[in-house]
This record gives structure tokens, C-alpha cells and sequence, in this order.
């Protein structure tokens, strides 16, 4: 896990969050652990970052049939106000980080403390095998790099090891 007060890097876990989502209940990064790999987008007001939710959601089935989810946090009232979150088409969960605290810890603020869009991909037990921070200057993956990384992450899952042989 990456120390308190650093961003995560690529291969420590994810510390575990608890976040109202929009649809009502809490949402914890517990509920996916050991159960599916995530698609983790911290989100900020602009177009770029829209798009790739709206990818996301066109793409949900197949993600899900790979064995991930999608969560999506928003820290903006304005982003909520303009209906951003609210959007009927989009399956997985929004989740509401008003204090800004997670977009802070996972490196999705800039110098001046405005939200600034981070991706974290994750194997299903939270480890971070892509990561892309706009306020590190990073660009945002489009959809079809992620669905890279979600096959390469396919492939790297203990299950789909052929068995061993018997001598």
C-alpha cells in the first residue's frame, strides 16, 4: 500500500474507501476485492473525462464479461448540479467524494486544488497495474487502452493458468 499522504504507484494496493453513491447505498472498495478488478475514474468537469465515462458505459458488458467493474467518483457539486453523475445510461456507480479527501489521497487534485481526472485499473485484488493522473500531466487513456489492459490483466489471473500435468 502506498504511505499515507503519497499517491498509489503501480503495483501497491489501493487503500480502502467508503463513499455514498448517488443510487443511495455506501459503497466500499472492499465490496470488489477478491470478487472483480475495477476501473477506478476520479473525475473532473471536462470533456475528455465525460467521454471516457460515457466509453465506459457503452462498454460495460464486455468489461463486466472480463470480470471488472466500473466506479466512477465525482467531488464536484457542479458536476452533480449539471447532471454529470445523474446520467440515466450510465450502469455502475457514481460515488460523491464532497471533501475531496480520495481525490486528494489518489493524486486527482492539482497544485491549485482543483479536481484534475486520475484512472486507477486494478487486478481483483486492488492492485494497481495502470494508473493515469491528468495533474501529473498524464493524459486520460480512451477506452480501447483500457480494454488492453483489461486483457493483459485477463490473462494474468491465476485461473486462466492452464493446470498442471501429472508426470
Amino acid at each position: 500500500m502506498a504511505s499515507p499522504g503519497e499517491s498509489p504507484r503501480k503495483g501497491q494496493i489501493l487503500r480502502d474507501f467508503a463513499l455514498n453513491s448517488l443510487r443511495g447505498p455506501v459503497v466500499r472498495l472492499a465490496d470488489y476485492r477478491g470478487r472483480s478488478a475495477l476501473i477506478l475514474i476520479l473525475s473532473d468537469e471536462r470533456e475528455e473525462t465525460r467521454q471516457l465515462m460515457r466509453d465506459a458505459a457503452d462498454s460495460y458488458g464486455e468489461l463486466r464479461a472480463k470480470g471488472f467493474d466500473v466506479l466512477v467518483v465525482m467531488r464536484s457539486p457542479r458536476e452533480i448540479a449539471t447532471g454529470s453523475g445523474r446520467h440515466p445510461d450510465l450502469p455502475y456507480p457514481v460515488l460523491l467524494d464532497t471533501d475531496g479527501r480520495l481525490h486528494c489521497e489518489l493524486g486527482a487534485m492539482d497544485r491549485n486544488n482543483r479536481d484534475a481526472a486520475a484512472v486507477y485499473v486494478t487486478d481483483m485484488f486492488g492492485e494497481a497495474v495502470g494508473i493515469y493522473r491528468t495533474a501529473e500531466g498524464e493524459k486520460l487513456p480512451v477506452i480501447g487502452e483500457v480494454k488492453e489492459l483489461v486483457e493483459f490483466i485477463s490473462f494474468q489471473c491465476p485461473e486462466c493458468e492452464p493446470p498442471e500435468w501429472p508426470v
